[in-house]
């Protein structure tokens, strides 16, 4: 990315989120671990070790609870 890229945020979505609010608790995410595994699930809470979530099943029922450290973390995607 060219330096005079990085400042333009002109062209960006004004509901584009920030970090805490698309890991804030209750967001509804998707998880790709480098298992190849994806979770899905509702984040419960994050901090500098990794993400809580509690999963749900392809139905959306709860499943359990899943604590994904950072470094088994591939992508995290939401509905936006």
């Amino acid at each position: 990315m060219k330096r005079e890229e990085a400042g333009n945020v002109d062209e960006m979505r004004e509901e584009a989120p920030r970090i805490t609010g698309f890991l804030g608790r209750g967001s509804l995410v998707t998880v790709s671990a480098r298992t190849g595994n994806d979770l899905k699930g509702y984040v419960c809470d994050q901090n500098e070790n990794g993400l809580l979530l509690e999963s749900r099943d392809p139905s959306g029922d709860p499943t359990g609870y899943e604590f994904l450290p950072w470094s088994s973390i591939e992508r995290v995607s939401a509905r936006g």
